[in-house]
């Protein structure tokens, strides 16, 4: 029985000599895979709504055992993405992040929210690619599972530290003292167990980062970007915020070589 559902198209693959199939990200469903038969004619009536990054309503039909589009209508299609190379080498990189971090038949609300909320700033130039690649990434580990505590120091429990470190595959906060102690057990219990291979990965947070990291993690999807940072504290902000997604998902993304390569 047909159905409707909105969705963002993630990815766009040709198909044969005129077809197309689309990679959907929903809010009910998640990461689905739709054909759609006569989608690269440009007597297509459903042409613009088939587009890569464009959000839309798509009537689709379950039929031996795969998805068939039967009609769409294209809502918002971020048509400022694609007079820049960059925008568009970053939409495909959040795009590639937000595929693997949703998965099939379970609703992705949030994470389908996030990837709209980034492609409208950069789609507006709301804020620079640099911060909104960086809350992106640190936004989408936390509503992965990955969601770092970043309120105290997990090892004394004190929040009025001068410096602070992120322990990365921990995902919680250490002051200075406590970052030393925890790398000294890390090494000898690397020196007494060979077979241990999880990477020791603590980034030093300046007192803005910190409030830039707790800020992201705790505001509102509408105000997840409202704030700003000195060009260098992003730089900071952009570390760390890669090294924890990254670390997390244990590999990187062809898409994000590529966007630094071109920066």
């Amino acid at each position: 029985m047909p159905y409707t559902t909105d969705g963002l198209v993630l990815r766009m693959r040709k198909v044969g000599e005129n077809d197309k199939l689309l990679t959907l990200l929903t809010p009910e469903e998640g990461r689905i895979s739709v054909l759609v038969k006569g989608g690269r004619s440009l007597k297509s009536g459903s042409l613009s709504a088939t587009e890569l990054f464009t959000y839309g309503n798509y009537e689709i039909t379950d039929k031996n055992g795969y998805k068939w589009l039967r009609g769409a209508s294209s809502e918002r299609q971020f048509s400022g993405l694609s007079g820049s190379v960059e925008k568009v080498a970053l939409a495909s990189y959040i795009s590639e992040v937000a595929e693997e971090l949703s998965g099939e038949n379970e609703p992705a609300d949030d994470v389908l929210r996030l990837v709209l909320n980034s492609f409208h700033a950069m789609d507006t130039d709301k804020k620079p690619l640099s911060q909104i690649k960086s809350v992106f990434e640190i936004r989408a580990a936390a509503l992965s599972g990955f969601m770092p505590d970043v309120h105290a120091c997990r090892g004394c429990d004190r929040n009025d530290c001068e410096a602070y470190y992120l322990d990365v595959m921990n995902g919680r906060l250490l002051c200075s003292e406590c970052m030393h102690r925890a790398s000294l057990v890390a090494k000898r219990e690397m020196a007494a167990h060979e077979d241990i291979r999880e990477a020791v990965v603590m980034l030093p947070l300046s007192p803005s980062v910190l409030a830039a990291l707790r800020f992201v993690l705790a505001a509102e999807p509408s105000r997840i970007l409202s704030f700003t940072l000195e060009e260098h504290e992003l730089d900071g902000f952009s570390k760390v915020s890669e090294t924890y997604l990254l670390s997390h998902l244990g590999h990187g993304f062809d898409t994000l070589d590529f966007y630094k390569m071109i920066l």
